[in-house]
């Protein structure tokens, strides 16, 4: 039995829009690594690393991984008192890894999805947002989107780019460019252009 779809008929299309979208508004060309830093500058989107919610030694060793065991915890959006949406990241992920994070809450914010309110009562940061499926599938699939569009993905291969080499260019873990490269369709895309 096939797995059922979960993202909306066109979803994915408008994914790709957006991220060239932003591209542009951040003056910057469709095929070009956009920062998610930056893109969360421009939304007007703070944010914070953990490490400042955090006191005691053992809470960051725990966050950090340095203590044997990795708590798994990468990001969450809140809202605060006043309103406003922060992003809270983990800075001890390599730097692709904070990209992907980064870029996926901000995916939350661009489509729109509410905030699960009883997140506040969860010690920071180790909270995790009420897990609804249809909003996660957006976010994965918006969030990777922005960070590596089908166009980027194109003018990659077109150079001969290996993956890693597509992993540094658009500071992206090679595991996101295989995940990209195989659901965007442009590897068989590219294939096929060659093969012309």
């Amino acid at each position: 039995m096939a797995p059922k779809k979960i993202l909306k008929r066109g979803f994915p299309a408008q994914a790709e829009q957006l991220a060239i979208e932003y591209r542009d508004k951040l003056k910057l060309h469709a095929c070009a690594p956009i920062c998610a830093f930056k893109l969360a500058e421009h939304l007007r989107i703070p944010i914070y690393s953990a490490t400042e919610f955090l006191k005691l030694q053992h809470e960051r060793d725990h966050l950090s991984g340095t203590n044997g065991s990795d708590c798994g915890w990468s990001a969450l959006t809140m809202t605060t008192g006043a309103g406003n949406r922060i992003i809270i990241h983990n800075p001890f992920h390599s730097a692709p890894r904070q990209q992907s994070n980064i870029m996926h809450e901000l995916a939350h914010i661009i489509c729109g999805h509410e905030v699960d309110e009883a997140i506040r009562d969860i010690p920071l940061p180790f909270g995790m947002r009420h897990f609804d499926e249809v909003q996660e599938e957006e976010a994965k699939c918006l969030g990777a989107t922005l960070q590596l569009p089908k166009p980027g993905l194109l003018w990659s291969l077109k150079r001969s780019m290996s993956q890693s080499d597509i992993a540094i260019h658009f500071n992206a873990s090679v595991e996101m460019v295989a995940y990209r490269l195989n659901i965007s369709g442009a590897a068989k895309q590219s294939y096929y252009m060659r093969r012309r």
